[in-house]
């Protein structure tokens, strides 16, 4: 009976933390559906104009697009470079392979702010300031510790043996990696270039650092949106870009799930 009611408690307690911290995003996915000129809550009735506000608007949709080509180009990237460090790390040893990880991950807990500046007096000299290409470059240097950490977990479950019977029946030895060991590790480069895109959809200083006085990726223009308007327009991007969060977590668990269905 006791270690019911702690179980209870434990349960209750779980649930408030949740709903506490799951609070403010509920309130801004309501007041995208509110009928009120401005930011109100609780919503007066509901109504769908906003969405249709967004996405008529000629500035919203390229606020979007320039989402997506970044955040494609960022995970291009990031797998593109991740892949074979996260291959180094765990297949090889070499002088500074302790302090080659820690530099890769030492991206994921830099100050943004230190990593904008940075990138701009750098991008200066290259012309690559207000580019596209210089934005997915600039956000590759946060996404590909989500590739290699995750290419790495799927490697050391790797089973090598299947490789090297591969090279033994004739296979080249970078023939016997991508036909062989890439497709079984795949579902972890999936997940990296998943988180790899996501950490750029969400990228702010960066982006205004880089792109922000010419083209506004969404980030950029949500948080331009919060100082100049009180429309409800600015919950309604911010929820599609809620919306594409929870999908992409729901794409990582599926394929967190397809890899575990075919592990040996």
């Amino acid at each position: 009976m006791e270690t019911y009611k702690i179980t209870f408690s434990m349960n209750i307690l779980v649930v408030c933390v949740l709903f506490f911290l799951l609070f403010p995003v509920l309130v801004v996915v309501a007041i995208s559906f509110s009928s009120a000129e401005f930011l109100s809550f609780p919503p007066p009735g509901l109504s769908l104009r906003w969405y249709q506000e967004i996405f008529s608007s000629l500035d919203w949709v390229a606020s979007f697009w320039i989402t997506i080509k970044v955040g494609a180009l960022t995970a291009f990237f990031s797998v593109l470079v991740g892949v074979p460090a996260a291959f180094a790390i765990i297949r090889h040893n070499f002088f500074g392979k302790d302090m080659f990880n820690a530099l890769i991950l030492s991206a994921l807990i830099t100050p943004p702010i230190i990593k904008a500046m940075s990138i701009y007096l750098f991008y200066v000299q290259l012309g690559l300031n207000n580019t596209i290409l210089g934005l997915a470059l600039a956000h590759t240097v946060s996404g590909i510790p989500f590739v290699v950490i995750n290419t790495a977990a799927s490697l050391k479950n790797f089973d090598l043996n299947l490789e090297r019977a591969a090279c033994v029946h004739g296979a080249h030895p970078m023939q016997a990696i991508l036909k062989i060991t890439l497709p079984v590790v795949s579902a972890g480069v999936m997940v990296g270039a998943v988180f790899a895109f996501m950490q750029s959809a969400q990228e702010l200083i960066v982006s205004i650092f880089v792109l922000g006085t010419v083209d506004r990726p969404l980030s950029v223009k949500l948080w331009e949106g919060v100082q100049v308007s009180t429309d409800p327009s600015i919950a309604a991007a911010s929820t599609v870009l809620i919306g594409v969060a929870l999908l992409s977590f729901i794409m990582v668990a599926l394929i967190k799930r397809r890899d575990g269905s075919l592990a040996p």
